[in-house]
């Protein structure tokens, strides 16, 4: 089940600065991750966290690189997909 969007966002916040980028400075929701060193391993691992924490399978076909190229756009397409998924 896809959390509320304020606890969705820390979450990704947290796991992108925390587990994919290994960022000790906080980073803002707006920050462009692919400037930052957010490549196609970060997507992936991202995806999964996605899938673990929501029970929601974002598959390549739902998406563009740039659909992740922030913590605000990540969220929205999660909810993107879970809507046209009727969740």
């Amino acid at each position: 089940m896809v959390p509320p969007r304020e606890e969705l966002t820390k979450a990704i916040r947290e796991h992108i600065q925390k587990k994919i980028l290994f960022r000790p400075e906080p980073l803002g929701d707006d920050d462009d991750l692919l400037d930052l060193g957010f490549d196609s391993m970060s997507i992936t691992r991202l995806l999964v966290f996605v899938e673990e924490r929501c029970g929601l399978l974002i598959e390549e076909k739902d998406y563009v690189v740039d659909d992740l190229s922030t913590v605000n756009r990540a969220v929205d397409l999660v909810f993107k997909v879970a809507a046209e998924k009727g969740l």
